[in-house]
């Protein structure tokens, strides 16, 4: 469709100076050719980062997997190294990995692309497509203008530069191109009112990019609501003011082209390729609904409804949406409000993670500026977005069935302020709209040039003085995003040198199957294949629940900080010692601190040498930390360059730990935590013998700078004393060491058992010279150690001479995990609940075992993980906070069989029980309250159960 401007341009199209041809072969062809070299300086700009070494953003180790088994599988089904023991499902948003991986293919048989090569690529080739669709989308919205001239914001525009640079592979850029591209081709189907190959063309590339942006990214539900309202909006403005030609045209061509794109999603949804099917069925049930008011609009006045003003047309509309929003709630419930919900932060899991923080004005300052945070890029689009609704009301007084542009401009531009305001994380998102408004703001004022009443020459000159009027614009902000991109490769990639360090030496020296976790940040690092290669009990996408299992074990100490890791067939724990930063987030969400503490209380503190003074005072020894407010004491000082306690008056709620060269405040709720003892290597502890146990349990096995790994240990000896002369005399402790003397004696072996009781197991005594087992017995059976309240057992012992020995339990626990993707009647199946319950059905699992076992029992474990709030659920009370629990209800057998070493393919008939979670829920709300009772997650996992040796002593 041809709008006024056009058809006065063209009218004009001979007249003029030989200035006004050239300037309008510049517009017909220069403009497409600066648009394309917009794209390759995009493209340039956004590789400079191609030189990392790994990756810049931690969710991109996980893509890069995702990526290569698309490779081989086209969409991923499983993956084996997230959630151990079971693995995960994939899901979410498998095109984006389809379609790297198709990237990959075409660019390797064009030009010999790597894989690792292509995946850097594509983010750059993303940010350049990007450039081009809203070139595009601007022509076709607004002018030629206003589309290269978004084109140039983009080119440089940091917000946009943030998820299409190398080295940050999500899919949100993807979506963003995909989306662009659509919603041009779908104007090009709607500007055509006659079919022929433009619309037709139209048409079926909007089909297949709407389908892609689904595609690509689980937020995709943006653009299809977009389009919802979009349609809506559209329909509902031309019918309230009388425009029932556009409106039946509109809604002809709109709603069967969009069903059908709804419809196609729909259908990929079932081969995992879109993974956004219950959006969908809602958009197509809109959809459905949106017809009906069609045809309430079109034919109402048949059966007597009064359609004569704009007054009885608004009130129909008014009538018919309260009816829809009543249907709408009665559909969703209390949801309706908790739509955006994982967008916001919504529970205490949300509040501690920095994308989901509400957006502030810095924010929006530094990300849509032309250099610094000058906010530039977000007033030219409010001053856009002011042009567009002019422009929209005078399309509307001339009847112009144009005036859907305009609309779709309101709709995206408001969506994406709404996304903006949401959360820090949809900046990048809403880039696409706020440029493209930018555009028509500089875009327009070209516009007024061309339609003055001067000459056509005299309107070229004034063009090309407004080029150079706003050419600084682009040139400089490109030119201080390069910088900023320069800067950025000079890092060579994000993980730590200690990081990498750390996970290589992880890969090297332990077994294939083993599982590791950390804060859950440095999940992806773990599993990934170009560092540690080994299963993460939790990370940035998956195992949330675990996530307040994590920070509970880091936040306290002693009993109050024990789970049952061997329930994730936890074999290694890492520290940071950089994590300080986030241990505030940390102690909140493992309920060590309340929200109060959370948003105003640091947890640690960085003091220089220099404001630390030791002093004697009466003959004793006081600590002062001085500031430029005064002097303070501690509650503690802990001298660790001389081994010394020093207490103190408590001014500031801190511990002081000394180091060689900086003092390290800890706040006093978690001065003794785990985290702060093993992070630095502290061996002391406010409880007798914790720092002990603690060791005993976590064995420091590598340490590079500030990353140490422990290797965990279920069941481990920390004490052991010798019966002499009528007394037990200690003479082995986890931190001062101590050997065994041969002969015959009496000992107390002080076990402790971290997370879970030892029981019906034997002690077993082991000898040996070198590597030969000289001799084995047994020293007890039925052996109970109560976690929570550890006494120590008693043996007698002929100790042999030997060059090492090892004390050993035998009982029951987890071996085995899952390798491949689960069967549940030949469906693939969630691992983490297998099968819902009241069901049964017939197993194929694919597992892997370290060695061979005879008697391995196939269970189904129930557990299940809930927070406790005593001041009650509402996270935003500075009074709030939480007790964590990971509780296993039952084990429900299912098999008895025997596996060997490596993989093992097992089917099995297996029914889950009713009412397990309901009946513990219900004891739950009886011990605590309903009303302070929150339940995390549910898991049902196949879980193999035999008899295992656990070495909890080894020595001389």
């Amino acid at each position: 469709m041809k709008t006024d401007v056009k058809e006065r341009r063209k009218k004009k199209k001979g007249e003029g100076t030989e200035l006004s041809r050239y300037y309008r072969l510049f517009k017909a062809y220069g403009l497409p050719i600066i648009a394309l070299l917009l794209a390759y300086w995009g493209y340039k700009i956004r590789d400079i980062t191609s030189n990392y070494k790994t990756f810049l953003d931690p969710d991109t180790f996980f893509h890069y997997e995702m990526y290569r088994q698309a490779i081989h599988e086209w969409i991923p089904k499983y993956f084996a190294y997230a959630n151990p023991p079971t693995g995960i499902k994939a899901g979410g948003y498998l095109g984006l990995y389809t379609v790297q991986a198709a990237f990959y293919k075409i660019t390797h048989a064009l030009f010999g692309t790597s894989v690792m090569g292509a995946f850097k690529v594509w983010p750059p080739f993303v940010g350049a497509m990007s450039i081009l669709a809203i070139y595009l989308l601007g022509r076709k919205l607004h002018s030629d203008w206003a589309g290269i001239w978004a084109a140039a914001f983009m080119t440089f525009s940091y917000a946009n530069f943030t998820k299409t640079m190398s080295g940050n592979n999500r899919g949100e850029g993807p979506f963003m191109m995909f989306f662009l591209f659509a919603v041009y081709f779908l104007l090009v189907y709607l500007d055509e009112r006659e079919w022929n190959w433009k619309k037709i063309t139209g048409a079926v590339l909007f089909l297949l990019s709407s389908v892609l942006y689904m595609g690509v990214w689980t937020g995709s539900r943006f653009g299809v609501g977009i389009l919802l309202f979009f349609a809506a909006f559209t329909i509902v403005v031309y019918f309230t003011f009388g425009m029932m030609g556009p409106l039946r045209r509109f809604s002809r061509d709109f709603i069967g082209v969009y069903g059908l794109s709804l419809l196609l999603g729909l259908g990929l949804t079932y081969t995992g390729f879109v993974g956004i099917r219950s959006f969908l069925i809602f958009s197509i049930e809109a959809l459905v609904g949106l017809s009906i008011l069609v045809a309430v609009m079109v034919y109402g006045e048949r059966f007597g409804l009064n359609y004569s003003d704009k007054k009885h047309r608004l009130g129909t509309i008014i009538a018919i949406g309260i009816a829809g929003f009543l249907a709408f709630y009665a559909y969703f419930g209390r949801d309706l409000l908790k739509f955006m919900g994982a967008a916001y932060q919504s529970n205490p899991l949300y509040q501690t993670v920095a994308e989901l923080a509400r957006t502030r004005w810095s924010d929006i300052a530094a990300y849509y500026s032309i250099k610094s945070k000058d906010a530039l890029l977000f007033i030219l689009s409010l001053v856009g977005f002011t042009i567009i609704l002019v422009r929209f009301a005078l399309k509307l007084r001339r009847n112009d069935l144009s005036g859907y542009k305009e609309i779709f401009i309101v709709s995206y531009y408001l969506g994406s302020l709404y996304l903006l305001l949401s959360a820090v994380r949809f900046i990048f998102q809403a880039s696409g709209a706020i440029l493209l408004l930018a555009g028509v703001a500089v875009g327009e004022v070209f516009v007024y040039v061309e339609n003055m009443r001067e000459s056509a020459g005299t309107k070229a000159m004034y063009a090309i003085l407004l080029i150079l009027l706003f050419l600084p614009l682009p040139v400089v902000g490109a030119q201080y995003m390069s910088a900023q991109a320069t800067n950025y490769s000079k890092a060579q990639g994000s993980v730590p040198p200690d990081w990498v360090n750390a996970l290589h030496w992880l890969r090297e020296n332990s077994n294939p199957l083993d599982s590791a976790t950390s804060w859950w940040d440095y999940g992806y690092w773990i599993e990934s294949s170009l560092l540690g290669h080994r299963r993460s009990a939790t990370d940035g996408g998956h195992a949330y629940d675990r996530r307040y299992i994590v920070a509970d074990f880091f936040s306290h100490s002693g009993n109050d900080a024990e789970q049952d890791f061997e329930a994730w067939e936890l074999n290694y724990l890492i520290t940071y010692q950089n994590d300080i930063f986030k241990f505030n987030a940390i102690s909140y969400l493992g309920g060590a601190i309340t929200y109060g503490e959370y948003k105003s209380v640091p947890m640690f503190q960085l003091i220089p040498m220099n404001y630390i003074q030791i002093v004697n005072e009466s003959g004793k020894e006081v600590v002062y930390i001085g500031t430029s407010k005064g002097a303070y004491q501690p509650v503690m000082t802990i001298d660790l360059t001389k081994g010394k306690m020093i207490p103190g008056r408590g001014d500031i709620p801190y511990v002081l730990y000394i180091f060689s060269n900086y003092g390290l405040l800890a706040y006093k709720k978690i001065a003794f935590s785990d985290f702060t003892r093993l992070a630095f290597h502290i061996p002391y502890s406010i409880q007798p013998w914790d720092a002990q146990k603690l060791y005993a349990n976590f064995q420091p096995v590598y340490t590079s700078g500030t990353v140490t790994v422990y290797r965990f240990r279920p069941f481990a000896v920390y004490r052991i004393d010798q019966y002499r002369n009528g007394s037990w005399v200690p003479f082995y402790s986890t931190l001062a060491g101590g050997k065994l003397s041969p002969g015959k004696q009496e000992l107390r072996l002080w076990i402790s058992a971290f997370g879970r009781d030892v029981k019906n197991a034997t002690l077993l005594f082991e000898a040996y010279n070198g590597t030969k087992l000289v001799e084995k017995k047994v020293l007890g059976e039925n052996l109970y150690i109560n976690h929570l309240n550890e006494t120590p057992v008693v043996v007698n012992l002929t100790v042999p001479n030997a060059t090492s020995y090892r004390f050993i339990i035998v009982q029951k626990g987890p071996v085995g995990v899952l390798n491949g993707e689960p069967l549940v009647n030949g469906k693939p199946a969630n691992p983490s609940y297998i099968l819902p319950e009241g069901k049964s059905g017939d197993l194929e699992l694919k597992a892997a075992f370290r060695q061979n076992y005879n008697n391995v029992e196939l269970t189904l474990r129930a557990s299940i993980v809930y927070y406790v709030a005593p001041n009650g659920k509402d996270i935003y009370k500075n009074d709030f906070y939480l007790d964590a629990h990971q509780d296993i209800i039952t084990y429900v057998p299912v098999k008895e069989l025997s596996v060997k070493a490596g993989n093992n393919t097992i089917t099995a008939r297996a029914s889950m029980p009713s009412g397990v979670f309901e009946k513990f829920i219900q004891g739950l709300y009886k011990k605590y309250g309903e009303d302070k009772v929150v339940i995390v997650r549910k898991r049902i996992e196949p879980i193999f159960i035999t008899e295992k040796q656990y070495v909890i002593w080894e020595g001389s």
